[in-house]
């Protein structure tokens, strides 16, 4: 629109994308040069129009600023359906049920809080089995229940980049990576259980992945780092409380899913969905549960 409130007649146009973003910036560089444009929407696009008498102008302005700022090429997003993930949200919801039903049946007349929990002193032993089965028992109802909602959110998350396999098979090990190193700071007596160090181990793995993700679709620094900052915030929000809260468990998952999310995409980022790999990388997270128990037991 011109600067009378008129609408322009006879312009060209000199830029066009698929967005508006990009057709503002470009309006910019215009404004900033004193060349009359205007910014429309059509069905093809964006485009920048100028009058037809200063198209070479605008044309020989916009080309100099593209020499001087080159864009990064952005990276196609791939189309991801809605259920992929769904698959490892139902896994974390039925297992972390199960558990906790058995824990509270004591089935078959096992101390399993005594073989599973995790003790410090006994990992930094040997017995790295406690870094995985501690993460399937849980104080009581209240307990397992907020690691379910918050586990099955972030999973389904998680299995929406690498797909419901990898994802779980990659929280199963970030989250016992981090119970380790939780083990070795702390005092050979302290003692713990439950979930939430892998539901943070997803939570960083998702932030990771997110940024990762901006990163590669070139949308400015602020939308790059905003996942990262909305993962502390959630860390803060939810992975801090009572006296009884293993806060350093909480923090350690989500380092260790920030490190992993950021260790998958220099293997290749987004999964595709392969069935056969999904499969077998679900399975391994399955297995790895599985061995933790048989040595516990």
């Amino acid at each position: 629109m011109l600067p009378d409130g008129s609408q322009p007649a006879d312009w060209v146009s000199v830029y066009q994308a698929p967005t508006r973003r990009p057709c503002e910036e470009q309006a910019l560089v215009l404004k900033a040069m004193g060349i009359t444009h205007h910014v429309t929407e059509q069905p093809d696009g964006c485009h920048v129009r100028v009058p037809a008498a200063d198209a070479s102008r605008a044309l020989g302005e916009l080309g100099l600023y593209w020499r001087e700022n080159p864009r990064r090429p952005t990276a196609a997003w791939p189309a991801i359906p809605p259920s992929r993930g769904v698959p490892l949200a139902v896994a974390w919801i039925v297992i972390l049920s199960l558990c906790h039903a058995i824990q509270s049946g004591s089935l078959s007349g096992v101390d399993w809080l005594g073989a599973g929990e995790l003790v410090a002193g006994r990992v930094r032993d040997g017995e790295w089995w406690r870094t995985l089965t501690a993460l399937t028992l849980h104080a009581d109802v209240g307990h397992v229940t907020g690691n379910i909602a918050f586990g099955a959110f972030f999973g389904y998350l998680a299995g929406q980049y690498l797909g419901s396999g990898v994802a779980a098979l990659a929280i199963v090990v970030l989250a016992g990576l981090a119970n380790g190193g939780n083990a070795l700071v702390q005092l050979a007596a302290h003692r713990s259980i439950g979930a939430s160090t892998a539901v943070f181990a997803a939570l960083g793995l998702v932030a990771a992945l997110a940024w990762a993700a901006s990163r590669r679709q070139a949308l400015g620094w602020a939308r790059a780092w905003s996942p990262v900052v909305a993962g502390i915030a959630l860390l803060a929000f939810i992975g801090t409380g009572d006296e009884q809260t293993d806060i350093f468990a909480h923090l350690a998952g989500f380092l260790a899913g920030l490190a992993g999310g950021a260790g998958l995409n220099r293997l290749g980022g987004l999964r595709p969905g392969h069935t056969g790999l999904q499969a077998l990388t679900g399975a391994g997270a399955a297995a790895l549960l599985a061995l933790a128990w048989w040595r516990a037991l």
